[in-house]
């Protein structure tokens, strides 16, 4: 049954390490153009979302002044 135990190659942080540096090899980065796309994309979706909870607040809380007074 031992037999069959593998052992590890390198020390625990190093190894982790190693994996990191070669998992970020792997990585495709944008370039300058998609990136500034993908932040403009990002910033509109944002203010879309809060102009919309904003909205939806105002809604809720002018109905709820209605319903107390």
């Amino acid at each position: 049954m031992a037999a069959n135990v593998k052992k590890s190659s390198g020390s625990g942080v190093g190894k982790f390490f190693r994996e990191i540096r070669s998992e970020l090899r792997k990585v495709v980065w944008p370039n300058r153009k998609e990136l500034v796309n993908y932040t403009l994309i990002v910033l509109i979706f944002s203010f879309v979302i809060a102009l919309f909870i904003g909205v939806l607040d105002l809604g809720f809380s002018a109905g709820f002044q209605y319903l107390v007074k």
